[in-house]
């Protein structure tokens, strides 16, 4: 367990961006927003729990898959989208739009 809160963790990273070696700084940066996220709830868990298994299979992934790995990357696109915007998603959609623009638009 950190004894550090989220604040003190990110403003450590942030002091020491410039000195790691290769993806280490933004990889840390990257783990402490996926633990951040993990203790909120997505804005849409109530009201659409199963966004992430619908987007995952309709990406190609069959519904087992889709099932399994469907908290996992809702997880991990909330702390990429939170890492590249400043912000939380309001909405399923503001990760799918994100995904859209700027991951499948970069390929």
């Amino acid at each position: 367990m950190n004894d550090l809160t989220y604040t003190e963790r990110a403003q450590f990273l942030a002091a020491v961006q410039d000195m790691g070696e290769g993806y280490e700084i933004p990889e840390a940066s990257f783990q402490l927003l996926r633990e951040v996220e993990s203790e909120a709830v997505a804005p849409w868990a109530q009201s659409d729990p199963f966004a992430a298994e619908r987007y995952l299979a309709s990406r190609g992934a069959t519904p087992k898959n889709a099932a399994a790995n469907a908290a996992e990357f809702e997880l991990s696109m909330r702390a990429l989208y939170a890492l590249a915007t400043g912000k939380r998603p309001e909405s399923f959609q503001d990760l799918t739009d994100w995904i859209e623009q700027n991951v499948d638009g970069a390929l």
